[in-house]
């Protein structure tokens, strides 16, 4: 199992943190497909924070966005008008926003578990806060915010950050992919 010590990622085999950004873009891809308008964004942003340093992160969701997006005009059909592109920019901002905040957890003292909660429990809220924000100039059903949509958001993501993590855990269970990074020095 991960180390706290060993997060972000010191990769020790070439590539790894960029293989880890392919792998974020290409789950929003096949996420993209399976969940169309419910890309669990704050899944991908949690998980890029904790084990990716903070310039892989900003990678790994700018392709993520660019994925989604790509896949939702390119094959699913999502219509081309303004309000569908602003959507996508907002969504593009919200992302952003969560990466954000999970990153701003990260310099809390706390343990795997607490930190990975924590940055996850920040990016939903700075992510749905970005989005609800943005219903004030752009278009949106009255049930866009209603607790059962809000819910299965946060079920999505959940299930999705748990999938990732188990995704990276079992990649980085031999340490030949992720190296220790040495303690602090206390003195």
């Amino acid at each position: 199992m991960l180390e706290r010590n060993q997060l972000p990622l010191r990769p020790a085999a070439p590539g790894f943190a960029a293989a880890w950004v392919a792998v974020i873009a290409g789950a929003s891809v096949a996420l993209s497909l399976v969940f169309a308008c419910v890309t669990p964004f704050v899944a991908l942003t949690a998980v890029s924070a904790v084990v990716l340093p903070r310039r892989m992160a900003l990678m790994a969701v700018l392709l993520a966005w660019l994925a989604n997006q790509t896949v939702g005009y390119l094959v699913l059909g999502y219509p081309e008008t303004f309000g569908s592109f602003a959507w996508g920019l907002a969504i593009g901002v919200a992302a952003f926003a969560s990466l954000a905040a999970a990153l701003g957890v990260l310099r809390l003292a706390a343990g795997l578990a607490v930190t990975m909660t924590g940055a996850f429990l920040a990016g939903f809220v700075a992510y749905e806060g970005m989005l609800f924000a943005a219903t004030a100039v752009l278009p949106s059903g009255d049930a866009a915010f209603s607790a059962a949509v809000v819910a299965e958001v946060l079920l999505i993501n959940s299930l999705a950050a748990i999938g990732l993590i188990c995704l990276h855990a079992g990649a980085a269970a031999s340490r030949a992919f992720v190296a220790a990074q040495p303690a602090p020095v206390l003195r």
